[in-house]
């Protein structure tokens, strides 16, 4: 397994607990992951990893969430910049991004309610636009097992039209 400079460094600031606001706020997308969670995406993961996972993702700009009005979160999308032929030990095994990468991997995707779920979509592809030309797919747990599905920009659109 490689170095991975950002998670380490990730690691020092949740461990320092110095930024409050930061991991309040971290530990509200953590709250909302778990709530939503289908035992398909982090399986049986303790909320600590969770909690790396979302300040990792945060911290690499790949996490997007969406507030309402009432300041109650509605939607969490987070994902990795990789290549076709990664599979679940790049994301087990805290591989880097990879930014020039033929793939996108949609790692945790959910929201509260279709509009929550259409304006997450939107700003997902502003976020990512690299995702309108790249190859997508994620990997859900089916019967505790991680399986590769694959996705196609069709998605994006299917989303939008909701």
């Amino acid at each position: 397994m490689q170095t991975n400079p950002l998670l380490q460094s990730v690691q020092l600031a949740l461990q320092s607990n110095t930024q409050e606001d930061a991991l309040r706020l971290i530990d509200e997308i953590v709250e909302f992951c778990v709530k939503h969670e289908n035992g398909k995406v982090l399986g049986e993961a303790e909320e600590d990893l969770i909690r790396l996972i979302v300040a990792y993702h945060w911290a690499k700009k790949t996490l997007y969430t969406k507030f309402n009005g009432s300041g109650e979160l509605e939607a969490v999308f987070m994902w990795y910049h990789c290549d076709e032929d990664d599979d679940w030990n790049f994301v087990t095994d805290w591989e880097p991004d990879k930014e020039d990468g033929d793939s996108i991997f949609l790692a945790f995707l959910y929201a509260s309610n279709t509009e929550a779920f259409r304006d997450g979509t939107k700003e997902f592809l502003e976020q990512c636009p690299k995702a309108l030309s790249k190859k997508l797919f994620a990997i859900r747990r089916r019967r505790g097992i991680p399986k590769r599905v694959n996705y196609t920009q069709k998605l994006f659109k299917k989303i939008l039209e909701l």
